[in-house]
């Protein structure tokens, strides 16, 4: 079931077999929440099919995305040290989630220091994505987040054609710009020769000039 995730590459079998052990698969509907601010924490979850959007609401009300998940990738990992949940949790579309179960899981991290050590690894590539996303924000052209996240497609599901986890307007709003302004400069990349869309989905035609962007 999590064999497949890039972020458990490293961690052996048998402490793979005692996290799904741990596991709990569930189905939500298309729009169901997973948790909510002041819920209790029951752990973290694994997109195993569909999308998740992650978000806090400002106080004017304000929906500000954090991270929108696809199949293969894990979030609320801080979850694991906190009481309750502290943002929002939604799915994008029909979804299969799998949750770690929070209690079971520390019980497994303080009695095997392997496992602690490659866990330590996956979330030091979170921290490093969470960085990336911070600059790309900061800095970054339209064209060089749109780059980079295709690009960290690519790494994620292990391949030169990627599948995007929901509509390109969920995705220009979590790159911090207007779906117009997306669908423009995702037009340039394709007039450069350097991706292909197809409804869902994205070729990459020339990595070395996408990274060289990024």
């Amino acid at each position: 079931m999590l064999k497949e995730f890039p972020m458990f590459s490293n961690i052996l079998g048998e402490h793979l077999t005692s996290l799904e052990a741990i596991s709990k698969e569930i189905s939500v509907k298309k729009g169901a929440f997973l948790f909510s601010p002041g819920d209790t924490t029951k752990g973290f979850f694994a997109v195993l099919a569909g999308a998740v959007r992650v978000y806090r609401v400002s106080s004017k009300g304000k929906e500000i995305s954090i991270e929108i998940i696809g199949a293969g990738c894990t979030f609320a990992e801080a979850s694991l040290f906190c009481d309750v949940y502290h943002c929002c949790a939604q799915a994008l579309k029909d979804s299969t989630v799998c949750l770690i179960r929070k209690h079971a899981f520390l019980e497994l991290i303080q009695k095997d220091v392997q496992f602690a050590a490659a866990w330590l690894r996956v979330l030091s590539l979170k921290l490093l994505y969470a960085h990336q996303r911070i600059e790309e924000l900061s800095l970054k052209t339209p064209g060089a987040r749109i780059a980079s996240y295709i690009l960290f497609l690519a790494e994620m599901q292990n391949g030169a054609s990627v599948a995007l986890p929901v509509h390109r307007k969920s995705i220009a709003t979590l790159l911090g710009m207007t779906h117009e302004t997306f669908y423009r400069t995702a037009k340039e990349l394709v007039n450069e020769g350097l991706v292909r869309f197809d409804g869902q989905n994205i070729e990459i035609l020339n990595r070395s000039l996408l990274e060289e962007l990024v």
